[in-house]
């Protein structure tokens, strides 16, 4: 099967196989490989993004194909794209790991307490358990997060 055609600005290709694997090919050195469903989740916005972008400027995005011959790196500092989609999809994946990594319990209190920034008092209400047992159960997730990054 052959993949569908991206923009022409885009550095990779997208598509999945008739079996439901998520495929990607960099253009540039024309690897391909499968992806999981969260990477796959990450490019393809990515993928929407420019397009929206293209398409509400205009106006096509920045590329380093269009970088002149002459000019030297120093000078160029314009055309280095902010975002680093490695550290960003490797962040994720440590994320995932971690949660996986959890009590059904800890996971709860780490998702609604520690990521959505629910107080512990409030955590506690909510599930009629001593705010104590919850603040001791933080400890326990911070001390696995310690040694999970370590």
């Amino acid at each position: 099967m052959k993949p569908p055609k991206p923009p022409a600005d885009f550095d990779y290709d997208l598509w999945t196989t008739k079996d439901g694997k998520r495929m990607v090919r960099v253009k540039s050195t024309g690897e391909t490989c499968e992806v999981d469903a969260d990477t796959f989740r990450l490019l393809r916005a990515e993928e929407k993004a420019l397009r929206r972008s293209v398409a509400a400027n205009d106006t096509a995005p920045l590329s380093t194909d269009l970088r002149p011959v002459e000019v030297e790196d120093a000078e160029s500092g314009w055309l280095i794209d902010p975002t680093n989609l490695e550290d960003s999809v490797t962040g994720k994946l440590a994320l995932s790991l971690f949660i996986a990594a959890l009590t059904p319990y800890q996971r709860d209190i780490f998702e609604k307490c520690m990521l959505d920034g629910m107080t512990l008092t409030d955590y506690s209400k909510r599930r009629g358990v001593d705010v104590t047992a919850i603040r001791n159960a933080k400890r326990l997730i911070q001390k696995k997060a310690k040694k999970f990054l370590d």
